[in-house]
């Protein structure tokens, strides 16, 4: 069935998707015993991937309770989207300091241009695919391989809030933002940039815990 490693990665990417897209349910038990049936592998390499999720914060351990998928607090969904918003501002700072800003500005038109073409289609399937790589460009252009780590285990937390509370009809909201972001980087202008950035996440932040407060 292949390597124990291989194993832990097949494991990790069904688990997280199910999570994510909330075929396991905020709260709900993951026990060895029932991965193990559902995987038909030891016990080895589903607590390996356990491990990597609950790094993720996709999992938390509860003492004499075992593992369940995490159910955020009101007061996490906040810190998570504060410390991701500074998080993005500052990959936004290393990114203006590049030698040449051309690339950035190529992705960052192309993604929002993308973005408007699905939503005129009605395709919002394809629209969300696009605007979530959206704030991934400034991590991948920050040219800072800890920062684009961190990044990566924020998102996983942004991900699942995003399917657990998710609001229709945000979508040309959304949309506005990004163009707004990426016009002040058009212009060179960083502090708006960083400021219509924070103003984004602030938005979104609202928007979540709007939904959360309705689903208590």
């Amino acid at each position: 069935m292949g390597t124990d490693s291989t194993l832990t990665n097949e494991i990790y990417n069904e688990l997280y998707r199910a999570i994510t897209h909330q075929e396991l349910k905020p709260g709900q038990n993951l026990t060895l015993t029932m991965l193990k049936k559902q995987f038909n592998v030891s016990h080895t390499p589903i607590r390996e991937a356990l491990t990597r999720l609950s790094a993720d914060g996709l999992v938390t351990y509860h003492p004499n309770k075992g593992m369940k998928v995490t159910d955020f607090s009101e007061s996490e969904i906040r810190e998570i989207f504060q410390f991701t918003a500074e998080l993005e501002v500052l990959a936004l700072r290393f990114c203006s300091g590049a030698f040449t800003l051309a690339p950035l500005m190529e992705r960052l038109q192309s993604i929002v241009d993308r973005e408007a073409e699905a939503l005129e289609k009605g395709d919002l399937e394809a629209w969300g695919a696009i605007s979530g790589t959206f704030h991934d460009v400034f991590y991948k252009f920050s040219d800072n391989r800890y920062l684009d780590e961190t990044a990566e285990r924020m998102s996983a937390r942004m991900e699942l809030m995003s399917h657990m509370y998710s609001h229709e009809g945000t979508e040309e909201q959304i949309y506005r933002r990004h163009v707004g972001i990426c016009n002040a980087v058009l212009q060179r202008d960083f502090d708006l940039a960083a400021e219509r950035i924070r103003a984004h996440l602030q938005f979104s932040m609202m928007s979540v815990l709007d939904s959360y407060k309705k689903n208590r």
